[in-house]
């Protein structure tokens, strides 16, 4: 019913219509993801800081002393240290000072 050539700009009308609207789709995506990446301006100021933290992290030592065990039962609130009588404690031999003169421990060849 129709002629080729009408049918053949019929269809170019159509792909073209398509491809301008897929043109379209793909740089209105491109605009929105690169929005994400550039600097906000919030309240008319620019932004100094990447991200906005609401409080400062912890470093290591702080963040263990905050993490080891309490005393909360009496016996580890009121222990008392231990104390070591140094009578009872016996040096080895080896450990006693004597008045010859040193030896060398280096082998003799």
């Amino acid at each position: 019913p129709f002629s080729p050539q009408f049918h053949s700009t019929f269809l170019l009308r159509i792909l073209s219509r398509t491809m301008m609207k897929s043109v379209f789709f793909l740089v209105a995506l491109l605009a929105v993801s690169a929005s994400a990446f550039a600097p906000a301006f919030l309240g008319g100021r620019e932004a100094n800081t990447v991200c906005f933290a609401k409080h400062v992290n912890n470093k290591a030592a702080k963040w263990a002393q905050d993490k080891r065990p309490r005393k909360s039962r009496p016996s580890d609130i009121n222990r008392k240290p231990v104390v070591y009588e140094l009578t009872s404690i016996t040096k080895p031999s080896e450990y006693t000072i004597s008045e010859a003169p040193a030896e060398s421990v280096a082998k003799e060849e």
